[in-house]
């Protein structure tokens, strides 16, 4: 995709051009109806006074009076250049010189309405020619030619009028009704081409011209306008691995870009915590296996300083294997909480029964139980059904149960309880003997956080449990609570939902970029 400010500068450009091209469209046609109702006008002028201007006897027929003389331009001071007297019946009664061997259009108007066409005019002038109806009297006697002439001028009747005179001639024998004619009358056009010619290419040069002003003013007010963009893109390209405090100012930032002026600064924290969470996750797993490799190290060496008896040898063996073991389960603990937060975990959701599967955990921790002389009461375990990946519950339930079982004290209580409610599945796990207080209860889900001396000394445990069992229930829409007080109860509340967990939901490690 192209660069916004020149895609917004075309795209404007556009749209200018088209508004200035629909207005100067629309005025051309404006100036043109005005023009051409103005043209009209003046043929039906000249029409009328030619009207007034012809004579007719009935030995001459039609003939223009001598006071009216023809003009080039066909003025008002005289009759118009090309005009032309039909009959009705389309023989041609007055054919002025002017004409040559042309004809005008034969046009057959209605009474009282004038009619317009384009016509081709003597010496190749393109011309517009009105056709109009009107009415003349007759006489057979010359004895009334006095009559006639005064008659000339008032009985004729208007030829757009409303209504008409019939100019009559009366003889001893009878009177004669008037004949209907058309006369066409006709003008150059060659003024009001070049005037509209002119008006067109005006109009053009001026839309184009103020089309390229515009789109250069768009521009230059884009550049402008986006200025606050190029600072936030500088202020984003300053903040490195070694800068990530670093957030984005908002000061003299647009309206518009304050959310993702906001969503940014979000974005570098989660990043940041990201970051600083890596960091302390390396230098962890750099602590928590310095010490079992530092164990592999002395024993091999001690070892090899002399020659030792079988039993020394299977005796440093076993702490290799039993340290070998340690380090082989942090590695996949690793691996397992690597998988929930990169959300690869992509085994399908099922009905399973908590109950049974709980059962069958705490049937594998009976040995554990029976060495310390721990009291297991499960007797609140109820019939539950939730929808979850089953490989994930069991992760779960494992990490949880083992956590008790590790950390309770010798001879003490482990408490397991399961109720299905209306919207959830309780599972509660709790163990006497708590060495974790209040404020350290919200670390519990750190990894490799061991906040006591018995859990620092356990050395089969990585500190990663109960961080797996939070990413796992977050993962299939479930929540975890921890309740816990020094020398009292340790309890732990899980909390499934009975329709969600299909492993798709936003993982700890989404949540945290």
């Amino acid at each position: 995709m192209g660069s916004i400010r020149l895609q917004l500068t075309l795209w404007c450009g556009v749209a200018i051009a088209l508004m200035l091209a629909v207005l100067g469209v629309s005025l051309y046609l404006t100036l043109q109806h005005s023009l051409q109702s103005q043209f009209n006008a003046s043929l039906v002028a000249r029409a009328t006074l030619l009207v007034d201007t012809l004579d007719w006897d009935p030995h001459r027929g039609f003939h223009v009076s001598p006071d009216f003389t023809p003009v080039a331009g066909g003025g008002a001071e005289g009759t118009p250049r090309y005009f032309q007297i039909w009959s009705l019946q389309g023989k041609s009664v007055l054919h002025p010189a002017t004409l040559g061997k042309r004809n005008l259009k034969f046009l057959t108007p209605a009474r009282n309405a004038a009619k317009f066409a384009a016509v081709d005019l003597p010496d190749d002038h393109d011309g517009r020619e009105l056709a109009i109806r009107f009415r003349e009297g007759n006489s057979d006697g010359d004895e009334h030619d006095h009559d006639h002439d005064h008659a000339h001028h008032h009985d004729r009747h208007d030829p757009l009028g409303d209504t008409h005179k019939n100019r009559s001639i009366h003889t001893s024998a009878a009177e004669h009704i008037g004949q209907d004619y058309i006369l066409a009358v006709a003008r150059p056009t060659d003024d009001l081409d070049n005037a509209l010619s002119s008006i067109a290419w005006s109009l053009a040069v001026y839309c184009s011209l103020a089309t390229l002003c515009s789109a250069a003013l768009i521009a230059w007010l884009l550049n402008r306008g986006l200025r606050p963009v190029n600072t936030i893109a500088q202020q984003i390209a300053g903040v490195g691995a070694a800068h990530l405090k670093d957030r984005i100012t908002a000061e003299n930032i647009p309206r518009e870009l304050i959310p993702i002026v906001d969503r940014l600064n979000k974005l570098l924290e989660r990043v940041e915590a990201a970051v600083l969470r890596e960091k302390a996750l390396t230098a962890d797993m750099a602590h928590e296996l310095r010490t079992p490799l530092a164990g592999l190290r002395t024993g091999a060496e001690l070892a090899l300083t002399r020659l030792r008896t079988c039993e020394e040898y299977q005796r440093t063996l076993r702490q290799s294997l039993d340290i070998s073991i340690q380090m082989q389960e942090m590695v996949e603990n690793l691996l397992t909480l690597a998988r929930l937060e990169a959300g690869a975990w992509g085994q399908a959701a099922e009905n399973c029964r908590l109950d049974q599967m709980t059962d069958q955990q705490l049937k594998g921790c009976t040995a554990r139980i029976n060495s310390r002389a721990v009291t297991l009461d499960s007797s609140g375990i109820s019939p539950a059904v939730v929808k979850a990946p089953p490989e994930l519950v069991l992760l779960v339930l494992r990490n949880v149960l083992d956590n008790a079982v590790s950390y309770v004290n010798h001879g003490g209580t482990i408490r397991v309880v399961l109720k299905s409610e209306s919207d959830a599945v309780t599972l509660t796990v709790a163990n006497t003997g708590s060495a974790i207080s209040v404020q350290q209860s919200q670390q519990i889900f750190e990894r490799f956080w061991r906040g006591d001396d018995s859990r620092t000394d356990q050395g089969r445990h990585s500190g990663l449990g109960l961080s797996i069992v939070q990413n796992v229930m977050r993962q299939i829409g479930g929540r975890v609570i921890v309740e816990s007080a020094v020398g009292q109860w340790f309890t732990i509340v899980l909390l499934f939902p009975k329709h969600g967990g299909d492993g798709s939901h936003d993982n700890p490690g989404h949540e945290r970029l």
